[in-house]
């Protein structure tokens, strides 16, 4: 498969890891910055998540797709530990994510459904 192919998300190395060890499932990114919309981010498609730019890579697929609020995304995920699996309430795992992107009116969450490990 093809780099351009894919759906490219750099992280920081504790969200990484999050994913990678600690049950996170759902991205969450302020809808429109980098392509974020339905157009780019859309079920089935394939979907890399690079630790701190170069030092690592997990490779999945895009599942579900929520679009709205961050009120509205965080409902319809319902379990907030599967955005923020370090957050200690919902409310914290909101608002860790209102202040990291800024606070936009509109979010985009996608579901990260990685490969297994063989």
């Amino acid at each position: 498969m093809e780099k351009k192919d894919r759906l490219f998300a750099n992280l920081a190395t504790e969200p990484f890891m999050d994913f990678a060890e600690r049950g996170k499932r759902y991205e969450v990114r302020a809808y429109g910055r980098n392509g974020f919309t339905e157009d780019n981010v859309y079920s089935g498609r394939r979907v890399e998540l690079r630790k701190a730019w170069s030092r690592g890579s997990l490779w999945g697929n895009v599942g579900k797709v929520l679009v709205g609020s961050i009120d509205d995304i965080f409902d319809l995920i319902g379990d907030y530990k599967l955005v923020e699996p370090r957050a200690n309430s919902s409310e914290e795992a909101i608002s860790e994510n209102r202040d990291l992107l800024k606070n936009p009116s509109t979010y985009i969450a996608f579901e990260v459904l990685l490969d297994s490990a063989e």
